[in-house]
């Protein structure tokens, strides 16, 4: 049985809903989570008179209502759904219980403020349900998104990397990912076997988004004019592409950041210049097969193992000089007199025909003499 005297203070807080509602919106408005129109004013303006019709509700009532938890739980999806962060919208659950307090305490008086103190658990049990059900279905509501952003997000890279999207399909998937297709880009590539958890987390950091198979996880973001992603990940081994025009081109850098790692295993971030030489062979060798000699006569056929420790020597040579571009800083870099290695770049020139101080023969002497 309820006690009247509840029932005709819960009646005055009724009647004092204006000033209850007032005191409500003059907290609220000076919250940081509610100053930015994130939440539509008429939102506001209807679900807190329905929230403290609520609250009386539930005070009156000898027994919980299960129907009374429509509200809660549509109030929490809504808000997730709106994008307010969890404390904002927590704290805007305490101003609900800091308001319903003040009204009370105002009706209680003078007579009353007995009535209201034996009730006290009462009041402290409504606003705790209250605040566990909105809670529970705004967190829900962010899980069950975070899962929905999730799975379109892996969607999108899956479309992405397997290089057949359109135009369109490019544009969406740019949207779903958080950014302009047509920006600049940079990725690197990396051996999936050296992915630790910890170096996961770290990518988390970075603002990158990631993708990966059993061979290589390729990073990639909107390219900064300040740091790198080989700057923020010294170290780590693969290929890097450092501009990517629009995001339709980043599944043909990933091929090209994958060739590259996979062309120098254990190598920090080689980068196009720095690979260009073995890429070029690869593609060459392919093609000159068995006719090597019409570009390094002698040179390509060594035979004895003299006659291989001396092409050997020279090759070694030919790679300090094209490094340095000089005699002498070559010499240096091998520890040899000058004079060696003049001696050393004529002997590749009566084996080759070549004189790798012409561009031409040099290219041919840097793509099909060295193995990086």
């Amino acid at each position: 049985m309820t006690d009247p005297l509840w029932h005709e203070l819960l009646e005055r807080v009724r009647q004092d809903t204006p000033q209850l509602l007032e005191d409500f919106f003059g907290e609220l408005t000076e919250h940081e989570g509610y100053t930015h129109g994130r939440v539509p004013k008429s939102d506001l303006n209807g679900t807190a008179e329905q929230v403290f019709d609520l609250f009386l509700r539930r005070l009156s009532a000898a027994e919980h209502v299960a129907e009374d938890s429509a509200l809660p739980d549509a109030l929490g999806r809504r808000r997730a759904r709106q994008g307010l962060r969890v404390d904002h919208f927590t704290e805007a659950v305490r101003i609900n219980f800091r308001v319903l307090w003040r009204a009370l305490h105002r009706a209680a008086q003078p007579d009353l403020t007995s009535v209201l103190m034996d009730n006290g658990e009462r009041v402290l049990d409504v606003v705790e349900r209250y605040a566990t059900e909105v809670q529970r279905s705004f967190l829900n509501e962010t899980e069950e998104m975070a899962r929905s952003r999730r799975t379109a997000r892996e969607r999108a890279l899956t479309k992405l990397f397997s290089g057949y999207a359109d135009e369109n399909e490019i544009t969406a998937i740019a949207t779903v990912l958080g950014m302009r297709h047509t920006g600049e880009f940079e990725l690197i590539a990396v051996p999936t076997k050296v992915v630790t958890d910890e170096l996961g987390q770290r990518f988390s950091t970075l603002e990158v988004h990631s993708y990966g198979d059993e061979q290589m996880t390729y990073l990639f973001r909107h390219r900064r004019k300040l740091i790198t992603l080989v700057d923020e990940l010294p170290g780590l081994p693969g290929g890097y592409i450092a501009k990517i025009d629009g995001i339709g081109q980043v599944p043909r850098a990933a091929a090209l950041a994958k060739h590259l790692g996979e062309l120098h295993p254990g190598r920090s971030a080689v980068n196009v210049r720095e690979g260009f030489a073995a890429i070029a062979r690869t593609a060459v060798q392919s093609r000159i097969s068995g006719f090597e000699h019409e570009l390094l006569g002698d040179f390509a056929t060594p035979a004895g193992e003299k006659r291989t420790e001396r092409l050997s020597r020279l090759a070694t040579t030919i790679a300090a000089y094209l490094e340095h571009g000089s005699v002498q800083e070559a010499a240096d870099s091998l520890f040899v007199h000058r004079n060696t290695v003049f001696k050393r770049l004529q002997s590749f020139h009566d084996i080759t025909g070549l004189d790798v101080t012409i561009p031409r023969d040099a290219a041919i002497a840097l793509i099909l003499t060295q193995d990086d």
